[in-house]
């Protein structure tokens, strides 16, 4: 394992000012197992048992990482402590290199600046995702490009979430000496939460009746655990193709769940939720001179148009860059859905594997979801249960690797002898 920072696990999840769209059960289903399984021990974690005590409920994303630190920590004793395994914190992989048999990686210690290689049959990519800038200087809504238009009030929701990020926007929103006005583009997760955010985590900040406008391209979905209930509510969006086959859940991938779903139903007035008058929906694409005169009102116009995965430079062997699907488009996915890394002509590249947020991965056969869903679906317990378990599988396949015989790992030479181990790379998130 190689891992940029000098904790396995956290990522940057915990930086986030807000609360998970995850349960607190979700989070802690990692734990189950036999009693004396690795992770059996943090079962009794105060932090554990506060989630479990959360159930069905958000926790706070700063928990969150603390919990999955823990989690990592004892994944990283458990690598170390296998013969053929080494856990390398503190170091940066900089590219993968195909070599015939297999990847590879040169990695980069950040302490010192030297540089390795580790030669591997297979990489897995846990290497979180990112808000491009340049990303954003091609986005246009209402037929203005954004950063033209709002550069000296534009930020990216990423810019807003973390703990230092969201302090300063509150110091600017509280320093105008009046209600404020907020245009947030975007009709995904993290534009509801920053929306949740605004208006219910600056107490200093007095938002009047519409001082928060979600400016969205498509319906906004609810997620409910089954059809009776939805129907139960009055809430009738729906159709046989927006129900998961495997769980019978309503729009189990595309709706909004715990703090942005009950936001939004107030919004909508879905289920005789009391009224949020500070907040004001606005469909895009219906009046572009209205959609404008939103943003140009606006004290603040946050993009909430999601993240692109942080992939790592891939190189043939003929020492020239393979370009990734992922940089073919701003919507472009990283993996097919078996969770192999795609070049540009969306090729599977062999033994190359990503996972995590961004990645393009779509639950699809028993791994379930509604038939409508498109999009990325991030979800932390997709990672741990059955998108990982779909890697790990395809990884021991004896139909993948027919010849391969596992043999001794040399860890002070950092190089294989005979066949080569895994290489799993993780930087920064999870």
């Amino acid at each position: 394992m190689v891992e940029e920072s000098d904790s396995v696990g956290e990522g940057s999840i915990g930086r986030w000012c807000i609360n998970s769209d995850s349960t607190g059960f979700t989070f802690a289903d990692c734990l189950t197992g036999p009693p004396g399984s690795e992770l059996a021990k943090l079962r009794n974690h105060p932090i554990t048992k506060e989630f479990l005590a959360a159930g069905d409920g958000t926790v706070p994303l700063r928990r969150a990482g603390e919990f999955l630190g823990l989690v990592g920590q004892e994944m990283n004793e458990v690598i170390a402590a296998a013969p053929n395994g080494r856990v390398l914190k503190r170091h940066r992989a900089i590219s993968i290199e195909s070599i015939g048999t297999g990847w590879r990686t040169l990695i980069r210690d950040t302490e010192t600046g030297r540089e390795r290689t580790i030669d591997s049959r297979n990489i897995v990519l846990a290497t979180g995702a990112s808000q491009p800038a340049e990303r954003l200087r091609r986005e246009g809504v209402a037929g203005v490009k954004l950063v033209e238009r709002y550069g000296p009030k534009l930020l990216q929701s990423g810019d807003v979430l973390s703990t230092v990020g969201f302090a300063a926007v509150s110091a600017r929103l509280g320093s105008l000496g009046r209600s404020p006005r907020v245009a947030i583009i975007g009709g995904s997760t993290s534009a509801a939460a920053v929306a949740h955010a605004l208006l219910n985590r600056m107490p200093q900040v007095a938002f009047g009746p519409g001082g928060v406008t979600l400016l969205h391209r498509r319906p906004l979905r609810i997620f409910y655990p089954s059809v009776e209930a939805a129907l139960k509510d009055g809430y009738t969006e729906f159709g046989p193709d927006d129900i998961c086959p495997v769980s019978g859940r309503v729009f189990r991938l595309g709706g909004f769940r715990l703090d942005s779903r009950e936001l939004i139903m107030r919004a909508r007035g879905i289920a005789g939720r009391p009224p949020e008058p500070r907040l004001q929906l606005h469909r895009l694409g219906e009046d572009d001179a209205a959609s404008l005169a939103v943003l140009d009102n606006a004290d603040l116009v946050i993009a909430a148009l999601g993240y692109r995965p942080r992939a790592l430079p891939v190189i043939d062997q003929a020492g020239r860059p393979v370009p990734l699907l992922a940089e073919t488009s701003p919507q472009a996915r990283l993996v097919d859905n078996d969770c192999r890394v795609l070049d540009a002509g969306g090729n599977p590249l062999s033994h190359l594997f990503a996972i995590g947020l961004a990645a393009g991965f779509v639950p699809h056969g028993k791994l379930g979801g509604e038939p409508s869903f498109r999009g990325q679906a991030n979800g932390l317990w997709l990672w741990q249960s059955d998108v990982g378990g779909l890697i790990v599988d395809a990884i021991l396949s004896p139909s993948v690797d027919q010849d391969y015989v596992v043999e001794p790992f040399d860890l002070d030479r950092w190089e294989p002898v005979g066949a080569e181990p895994v290489a799993l790379v993780q930087e920064l998130e999870v």
